[in-house]
């Protein structure tokens, strides 16, 4: 099991909708109570539905669920961009935020409770270029890959199962030159859920 990573948007395009996403309202480093002790989200998060009826359901290890937006005809475009050059059928976004070399997102499997069965994630960043890390789980073999802008990354199915994922924290601020004005990093991951399931993890 390979990950698949396809150019999806060209650097003028991704340039572009870097902007249109820094427009986006975001809450950065939620805190919430893991282990009797509150700590922070390392990252900010908005996540988008193409409807009412979809819900895109966190976890406990991003502090619960944050409220979905429908998604604008903008972001319905990028969607249906990815979508077509991936043959797939994803219908919601978790947005992760990079605001500097210390956010990140740590190793972890996704929760698939809700997806389209058999259906695999993926994740698109604009910005600068960040590492996205993979392991497996019995092997612990890990593998860095460069995520550059404008590029999808998929872990097609059954990987999630297999594999833990990551973007680590950068030990160098030069890293992270490229993205924002202040070196943001903006990511926005794919899941296709099952169409009317509504369910919430607080």
């Amino acid at each position: 099991m390979v990950p698949i990573v396809k150019r999806i948007f060209t650097e003028e395009e991704s340039k572009e909708i870097l902007e249109f996403l820094k427009e986006k309202v975001y809450v950065y480093h939620r805190t919430y109570k893991r282990y009797n002790k509150m700590v922070k989200v390392p990252r900010g998060q908005v996540s988008f539905t193409m409807n009412e009826n979809i819900h895109y359901n966190y976890g406990l290890i991003t502090g619960g669920s944050l409220p979905n937006e429908i998604m604008c005809d903008r972001l319905r475009e990028i969607t249906q961009r990815v979508n077509m050059v991936m043959g797939r059928n994803y219908n919601t976004i978790r947005m992760n935020v990079y605001k500097n070399n210390k956010d990140c997102f740590t190793t972890h499997q996704d929760n698939e409770n809700g997806w389209v069965k058999g259906s695999s994630f993926g994740t698109l960043v604009f910005g600068c270029d960040r590492p996205f890390v993979i392991c497996e789980i019995a092997t612990k073999n890990r593998e860095k890959i460069i995520h550059k802008s404008g590029e999808m990354i998929e872990l097609p199915y059954p990987m999630n199962s297999f594999f833990t994922h990551q973007v680590p924290s950068c030990s160098k601020a030069g890293s992270m030159a490229g993205g924002f004005a202040d070196g943001r990093v903006a990511d926005i991951a794919y899941i296709q859920r099952d169409r009317g399931v509504h369910t919430r993890i607080e």
